[in-house]
């Protein structure tokens, strides 16, 4: 019987255990997509769009402290960032490391690059790379970006 028993519990151990694994990698592939639309979104300079990843309330905070409120301030902030020391920029998302926190919450870490920067005489800049991390809210069947804070690292000390 003692037998019967410790076979039961290890098969619900296993299938329980395997279920979450099944779970956070159907989770980390959607935050990954998410992570491609937002790219692609930025990359078409379609504000709109981009603040379409967001939670309706949620925020922004960018590496220069800067805050954006709710998707309409998102949308809006972006607009004119494209329009002007953002324009023609290039972003590239890298998430290096994606955890659940719960069914419906999830956390990303992320480097990030912005190429095409320019100074106000129109020379080229080089890459900014920042460090971002993003709480993803599960809402129905969507994930979105809950709050994002970017920050740039100092250089490494000489």
């Amino acid at each position: 019987m003692s037998r019967v028993v410790t076979a039961v519990v290890a098969t619900w151990l296993v299938l329980a255990f395997s279920g979450q694994a099944v779970c956070q990698e159907s989770t980390e592939k959607a935050i990954r997509n998410r992570v491609k639309q937002y790219e692609a979104y930025y990359n078409a300079g379609n504000a709109d769009s981009v603040a379409t990843i967001y939670a309706i309330d949620g925020t922004h905070t960018y590496a220069t402290g800067m805050t954006h409120r709710g998707r309409l301030e998102i949308a809006n902030g972006l607009k004119e960032l494209f329009a002007g020391p953002f324009k023609g920029t290039r972003l590239a998302i890298t998430p290096l490391h994606i955890r659940s926190l719960s069914k419906d919450v999830t956390v990303e870490e992320a480097s990030c690059v912005v190429t095409g920067l320019k100074d106000a005489s129109g020379d080229d800049l080089p890459p900014v790379t920042a460090l971002c991390l993003s709480v993803y809210q599960k809402v129905g069947d969507q994930w979105f970006a809950a709050a994002v804070q970017c920050m740039v690292p100092p250089p490494p000390p000489k």
